[in-house]
């Protein structure tokens, strides 16, 4: 990118982008070229930045302008080649407000979370993959960590072409191989945080991806894939994909939109599970771990009592779930062995007054975290919340179908949610009950 350009980039991604994606806040797109500050780059943008040279012909109108005197044809041709697809280097704003410049094409991507190398291959990207953290072997295809001898083994197999298995682990939970990142020759890294460092140490661009919150919302989610969707060179799949888990929530959202709020049951939710006496001692993270915003227990058409709590992971005790007094609780679940965890919040001498725990409605759900927020897994539990909590609106909804077609649109392996439901166990029992 010549140098006119890559300071327009500036002067557009630092002047006319008026907003960061934040929790319920519309994503921006950040891209060199879009001019008009719209959801792409078309020849509007050609439009647009012609208005700006006429508008600003007169030198000294320039030199007073917000727009500098590096804005001039060459730039038109620079969105034109966007446009076509014909670029060598892309400049976008990431999800962390930082100005990146990517080579184009991509063809060697390393990814530092689970959730990054999920959506690279649902937009048709995994063979640009050459490496990951180590988790995301057990996070994508959910398998036992570190051994991969259970689970949903058929997809850790043939995801990836096969490559999954093989594919190097460039960092853990804990380290990171810095070295090995850098004798991948990646042309791009996928993080969310600490991008400035692995571009100093691995000697490559880096590209963040974290929309600023540890709770589960949409926006942020649509804005990631879109801009990842530039990135990579796959806009026409990233269109696909929101579309699709659009498609999902607007089924949802049709029904339970029409639902009276005092028609809507009150739900506790426990995403973090229940598996160690109702509080972890180390990390806090167990029963009494909440969020005040999870949207798809929203859009099932469930009020969460801790909705007026601070943004963020929440920490209550007993006495505030009696206190709030649900109708439903929910439980997430990430393993057989716990799955009857439920049994020990039945069987609490503490929780016998709370009107879930006195009508039986304590559910497992799907565990919304895998060193990441995992968008397959809640798009699933919106659809099987929507379905515990509005049994006749959405009785013929046929749940196994739902989580295969979910889990296939994310990973590209068919019968996922079939192995998964398998394993898990307490989803084979629910379905069976169906």
């Amino acid at each position: 990118m010549t140098g006119n350009n890559f300071l327009l980039g500036l002067v557009i991604t630092a002047i006319l982008l008026v907003s960061v994606p934040t929790l319920a806040s519309a994503y921006t797109l950040g891209i060199f070229g879009n001019a008009n500050e719209d959801d792409t780059i078309n020849m509007q943008d050609v439009t647009y930045t012609e208005l700006i040279i006429l508008e600003y012909e007169d030198a000294t109108q320039l030199a007073d302008s917000k727009y500098d005197d590096r804005i001039n044809m060459q730039d038109v041709t620079q969105i034109e080649l966007i446009i076509l697809g014909r670029e060598k280097e892309m400049t976008v704003l990431d999800m962390a407000n930082r100005t990146v410049t990517v080579p184009k094409p991509i063809e060697r991507l390393i990814t530092r979370a689970p959730d990054d190398a999920r959506l690279t291959i649902a937009l048709g990207a995994g063979d640009k993959l050459v490496a990951s953290e180590s988790a995301v072997k057990s996070c994508l295809c959910p398998t036992t960590f570190e051994e991969y001898t259970e689970g949903c083994l058929d997809c850790y197999f043939e995801i990836l072409d096969g490559r999954m298995p093989d594919l190097p682990e460039t960092s853990t939970r804990y380290t990171i191989d810095y070295e090995l990142m850098a004798s991948l020759y990646p042309d791009v890294i996928f993080t969310t945080g600490d991008a400035d460092l692995f571009e100093n140490k691995v000697g490559c661009p880096c590209v963040t991806f974290d929309y600023g919150t540890n709770e589960y919302n949409y926006d942020g989610l649509y804005g990631q894939i879109e801009l990842m969707g530039y990135v990579l060179g796959q806009r026409d799949e990233a269109d696909d994909l929101i579309d699709f888990i659009e498609s999902k929530v607007d089924m949802v959202r049709s029904v339970t939109d029409a639902i009276d709020e005092s028609n809507k049951p009150t739900v506790y939710f426990a995403p973090r599970g229940c598996s160690k006496g109702f509080y972890d001692p180390k990390e806090g993270r167990d029963f009494t771990r909440t969020v005040s915003l999870y949207e798809p227990l929203d859009i099932a058409g469930g009020i969460n009592v801790a909705r007026d709590e601070p943004i963020g992971d929440i920490n209550v005790g007993i006495e505030q779930i009696i206190a709030w007094d649900p109708e439903y609780i929910f439980v997430s679940c990430s393993s057989a062995e716990t799955k009857d965890a439920i049994d020990m919040i039945m069987d609490s001498d503490d929780l016998q007054t709370v009107s879930a725990v006195q009508n039986n409605r304590v559910y497992n759900c799907f565990y919304p975290h895998c060193r990441g927020r995992p968008p397959d897994r809640s798009l699933f539990n919106m659809i099987y919340m929507a379905k515990l909590l509005h049994p006749d609106e959405f009785e013929d909804l046929d749940l196994e179908a739902e989580g295969n077609e979910i889990f296939e649109a994310f990973l590209r392996v068919d019968s996922v949610f079939t192995d998964y439901a398998d394993w898990l166990e307490w989803p084979r029992e629910y379905l069976d009950t169906q």
